[in-house]
């Protein structure tokens, strides 16, 4: 079975969080200044994923594939949202495959 693409496991991803009540924003990204892909954003390295359910809590989430690698910005952000108070990590699909994701959507 071929690994799933980020784009493919985001939509697992965001599944999941409509499944289990949870609401979702990505930033999506775009064709920016000469013609390079951007992000619309201030942050460079914001998650991709803000996930919250009202009641309950907000996460802050960078998905990536098995191998793929964060950026020295997103483990910045990622630190610093921490270091705020807030429930910031990275999602893989082995973390899907493990239930690691379902769990903490359904805590």
């Amino acid at each position: 079975m071929t690994a799933p693409s980020e784009a493919e496991f985001q939509r697992q991803v965001v599944d999941l969080c409509a499944l289990y009540g949870w609401r979702h924003m990505h930033v999506r990204r775009s064709i920016g200044k000469a013609q390079r892909w951007t992000t619309a954003t201030n942050v460079t390295g914001w998650p991709d994923l803000v996930i919250w359910k009202p009641g309950r809590r907000v996460m802050f989430r960078e998905l990536k594939t098995d191998r793929g690698k964060l950026t020295h910005e997103q483990v910045d952000v990622l630190d610093s949202l921490r270091a705020a108070g807030a429930d910031a990590d990275v999602w893989r699909p082995g973390h899907l495959d493990s239930g690691r994701i379902q769990a903490e959507l359904a805590r």
